[in-house]
């Protein structure tokens, strides 16, 4: 806008103002944007990103439909018995091993431990049971369970089984501590899926 400030007008010696001359243009989005300095540009921004900000952080509502997790069914394979030994050196016992594949046979996640009742003749020692993995010729690690002093039968109860995947021979094992008769009744492994 342009202003005339003043005119001195020598013959009333007096100082007129004159009404302000208005000049009007017509402006394109794009002269506007020209028009708007550096820190104008920067506070736009500023103030769009903010409120960007205040959009997306804004609580949403998610509605997720959960299916109650299925039953778990557990089962048990009996191990047979009754078998006695004398040694105080591990002994296959001949005849109680089954064959298990973890994944086909159950699930990923099946869960195995194992027990047994076994006893020590005249309350006498140590009888000691544990899992042998023939297939990969090692011992299940934490099948080991024992009993002590015990001339009548008490349970024996393993901690978690770790069995390799695959298609594996289990057999049963025993050992006296100190030569006296120890026998397993009965063992049975529990699996839970």
């Amino acid at each position: 806008m342009c202003f005339a400030f003043y005119t001195l007008n020598n013959k009333f010696n007096n100082i007129v103002f004159p009404e302000p001359v208005v000049e009007e243009k017509v402006v394109s989005p794009q002269t506007v944007s020209d028009l708007c300095g550096e820190d104008c540009k920067k506070h736009i921004e500023k103030t769009v990103a903010s409120a960007i900000a205040t959009i997306s952080a804004s609580p949403k509502t998610i509605i997720k439909t959960v299916s109650p997790p299925a039953a778990k069914q557990t089962v048990y394979i009996p191990l047979g018995g009754p078998v006695s030994t004398t040694s105080t050196q591990w002994v296959d016992v001949p005849g109680i091993e089954v064959y298990i594949d973890k994944t086909n046979d159950y699930s990923s996640d099946a869960y195995f431990t194992w027990e047994a009742s076994l006893k020590v003749k005249d309350s006498n020692g140590q009888a000691f049971a544990r899992l042998q993995d023939v297939t990969h010729g090692i011992t299940v690690n934490g099948s080991e369970i024992s009993t002590t002093n015990n001339a009548s039968a008490q349970t024996a109860y393993s901690g978690s089984l770790s069995l390799w995947a695959g298609k594996n021979l289990y057999r049963l094992q025993l050992k006296s501590l100190n030569s006296y008769e120890v026998t397993l009744l009965s063992g049975r492994i529990k699996v839970t899926y």
